[in-house]
C-alpha cells in the first residue's frame, strides 16, 4: 500500500510540474524578442510589444497587466561586439525616464529589467531605453 501511494504521489507531482512548465516558458518568451522587424514590431505584431534592432543586439520593451498592477519590461539581447560596461536599461512613460542600475553585458548575454507600477498601465504609451557610456537607444512607442 505504501508503495502504491508513493507512486501515485510521484505521478501527481510530475503531472503538476509538466503542466506548469509551459506557463513558465511562455512568460519568458513574452519578455525577450528573438525577432524585430524594420518597423519595430516583434513576431507577435502587437503594438504593446516594440523593439529596435541594433548593430549588436535587440532592445525590447513590453508592458503586461498582472492585476492589480502592470509589469514593465525592458530587455537587451547582445548578439555581437565586445563587452560593454556602464549599461542601463529603462523606460520612458509620461515624459519621465526611469533607469536600472548599471551593469556589464557581453555578446550572447540577455539582460531583462522589470518595474512594477500600480493600476493597469498596459495601454499607456511608453518606450524602452538603453543607455551606455557612448550614447543611447530607444524602442518605438508601445500602445494598444
Amino acid at each position: 500500500m505504501r508503495t502504491a501511494a508513493r507512486v501515485a504521489a510521484v505521478a501527481a507531482a510530475m503531472i503538476t510540474t509538466m503542466a506548469a512548465a509551459p506557463t513558465a516558458l511562455a512568460s519568458e518568451q513574452t519578455v525577450q524578442a528573438a525577432y524585430c522587424d524594420s518597423s519595430g514590431y516583434t513576431a507577435a505584431q502587437e503594438p504593446m510589444e516594440r523593439c529596435t534592432t541594433l548593430t549588436n543586439g535587440i532592445l525590447y520593451h513590453v508592458k503586461r497587466y498582472i492585476g492589480p498592477g502592470t509589469n514593465i519590461y525592458t530587455t537587451y539581447s547582445k548578439t555581437g561586439g565586445s563587452t560593454v560596461s556602464g549599461v542601463q536599461l529603462g523606460y520612458n512613460k509620461g515624459g519621465t525616464n526611469r533607469y536600472s542600475s548599471s551593469f556589464s553585458i557581453s555578446s550572447g548575454d540577455t539582460v531583462k529589467k522589470t518595474w512594477t507600477v500600480d493600476e493597469d498601465k498596459s495601454c499607456d504609451t511608453s518606450t524602452g531605453l538603453l543607455k551606455y557610456p557612448g550614447g543611447s537607444y530607444q524602442t518605438p512607442v508601445t500602445h494598444c
